[in-house]
């Protein structure tokens, strides 16, 4: 009887102290706002600050001093691309099931394939993983620079494909785009912390500590700017449609990647990583390209809560199990 109390009580506390920090940041998020502690504008400010500074900062101290196989990285982000296109298939199949209209088709294939990685799937993983082996966080963080790429590639893609706007609107939304991809502060972090590795080049004792604060303040900026950002207003309204979406956003697509992982025996610690990302609920700027794409910007925000809430039970699993 104890010992098999004992199977269950361990997963069960191990689960809770890899997700609990982060459900519970982001519930402090949410709570901060809904009490006024948070003003609109201080969440604002929070999501620019932890966007453009503190996650940028995080990642370009972990890619410039990693130690990491190419190898490694490059199987990690072509699983991950893998599975997502995956997810895109099974979203439009649900899609033309559903007999979804253009301009609703493209916010539901994004919300049901975009991580949010960088967010929620590094601070899992960190908080996770990082005991098991040192290599996981230089890993983690490198891993992530196709991946932001890939993810922004395909939702420009797929929501100038369903998007009602002319010819010239949808040339000018994809400069808008080009201009965006170049700037995103994410990806210039990784290229720079990629270059510095690749020549040796270190930063000053000074900066690359200030580098390692501002990384260190990161994962609870984040996660407390994804509970400023949720908003459960007028989530009844298309429910099924975010929880069609959320299912294969958070369930179907890990799915897909363990299949993946399964076929290219990847080893184990690596196969729980990927799925994490894979798992995590759908990314916060899907709104907002939606909103600039003309697509449907309500799911967008209701794929998002939902995903987020769903993501609880899909990261539990693999946390428990190990994918």
């Amino acid at each position: 009887m104890f010992h098999t109390l004992g199977l269950f009580t361990l997963p069960a506390m191990y689960v809770l102290n890899s997700l609990m920090p982060v459900f519970l940041i982001i519930a402090l998020g949410k709570l901060l706002c809904r009490t006024g502690f948070f003003s609109e504008n201080l969440a604002k400010g929070l999501n620019r600050l932890t966007y453009w500074v503190a996650l940028p900062a995080l990642l370009l101290d972990k890619v410039t001093n990693a130690t990491f196989n190419s190898g490694d990285v490059i199987r990690l982000s072509m699983l991950l691309v893998l599975a997502t296109l995956g997810s895109v298939l099974a979203a439009y199949l649900a899609g033309f099931i559903l007999k979804l209209k253009p301009r609703v088709m493209g916010a539901f294939i994004q919300g049901s394939a975009r991580s949010n990685n960088a967010f929620i799937g590094l601070p899992v993983i960190l908080y996770s993983l990082s005991s098991l082996t040192p290599d996981i966080e230089a890993l983690a963080t490198v891993a992530l620079a196709p991946a932001i790429v890939f993810y922004n590639i395909l939702s420009v893609s797929v929501l100038l494909a369903h998007s009602d706007r002319k010819e010239q609107g949808k040339r000018k939304t994809a400069e808008l785009f080009v201009k965006q991809l170049l700037t995103n502060p994410l990806l210039i972090a990784c290229v720079i912390g990629l270059l510095f590795n690749f020549f040796g080049i270190v930063f000053p004792v000074a900066i690359q500590r200030s580098l390692a604060s501002l990384g260190n303040a990161a994962l609870a900026l984040a996660l407390l700017s994804i509970g400023s950002s949720l908003s459960f207003k007028g989530i009844g309204n298309g429910l099924r449609l975010s929880l069609t979406a959320s299912g294969i956003k958070v369930f179907i697509q890990p799915l897909i990647g363990l299949g993946l992982a399964l076929l290219w025996k990847l080893p184990p610690v690596e196969r729980q990583m990927l799925l994490i990302y894979l798992a995590c609920p759908t990314a916060v700027v899907s709104y907002v390209l939606a909103d600039i794409f003309d697509s449907d910007k309500e799911l967008a925000a209701h794929i998002i809560v939902v995903s987020t809430v769903l993501s609880a039970i899909s990261l539990s699993i693999i946390v428990a199990f190990g994918g």
